[in-house]
């Protein structure tokens, strides 16, 4: 009789103080994405530098970034060329990664994950991409903001939110409208240079050359005429061919004062 007794009391204490047995531990433990119940998966939000200066902008709250979103052991993450897909975390290659945020815990299965992805894909084609408007910063707030309701820090995307600001007057290689960007996803490759001029590595990061014309027209130099031809230039010659000429003029004035004059 006392054994019951015994476990009487341990299940108190165990319900009061929110002790755990080991069997409980077990069976949370034992839980993957395929459970039938919910568990808990941290999300990771992986930065990566896209450029070396980086390290002088971040203090002023800028900077080139790509980020990833890992949650149960996959980084999802958004590319021209190749829209939403996942990869290996912490290994986007061409960028360098930096550190890994916290953000929080997702408390939801497989499926749930895969519904919320689904459902952002038609927002995030592979031929919407923009490097100031719609970049893989932008899905990676969206996809948190759906997992924990709660945005990824705004420095990571502050360049491309003041950039966008000025867009549509920009040309496509220098990130206006129709840009796609340095970041190329699963069988995009080239895609995400967009006019940049360069090609990006499959499920890759690069950043391409910013491609610039060189100026081209008729130029006009100062001197000439509109129609394009030269005129022949004035030869200033010595001093003393100035001051005969000055000599000469003033004579000349001096003359037609005196014709000029009735008396």
């Amino acid at each position: 009789a006392e054994v019951p007794v015994l476990w009487l009391v341990g299940d108190i204490y165990r319900s009061h103080w929110g002790v755990k047995t080991r069997d409980e531990e077990g069976r949370k433990m034992s839980r993957g994405w395929g459970a039938r119940t919910e568990r808990q998966s941290r999300v990771l939000l992986n930065v990566y530098d896209l450029h070396d200066t980086n390290e002088y902008l971040e203090p002023f709250g800028l900077g080139l970034f790509h980020t990833g979103v890992q949650v149960g052991g996959r980084e999802y993450t958004f590319a021209g060329g190749g829209g939403v897909f996942d990869m290996t975390p912490q290994e986007a290659p061409g960028a360098k990664f930096r550190e890994a945020i916290d953000m929080g815990a997702f408390e939801g299965s497989e499926s749930k994950l895969a519904s919320i992805i689904d459902e952002l894909k038609p927002q995030f084609k592979p031929d919407s991409y923009n490097i100031l408007t719609k970049n893989c910063n932008h899905f990676s707030d969206a996809l948190v903001r759906r997992l924990l309701a709660k945005p990824i820090p705004g420095y990571l995307n502050r360049l491309a939110m003041l950039g966008g600001c000025c867009g549509p007057c920009l040309p496509p290689s220098l990130g206006g409208t129709g840009a796609n960007g340095p970041v190329g996803g699963p069988g995009g490759g080239g895609g995400s240079g967009g006019g940049g001029g360069g090609s990006g590595s499959v499920r890759g990061l690069s950043v391409p050359p910013i491609a610039t014309e060189a100026f081209a027209g008729k130029g006009q130099s100062l001197g000439t005429s509109t129609s394009g031809s030269r005129q022949r230039p004035v030869v200033v010659g010595s001093e003393s061919d100035r001051r005969e000429r000055i000599r000469a003029a003033t004579l000349a004035r001096m003359n037609r004062g005196a014709d000029a004059d009735p008396g």
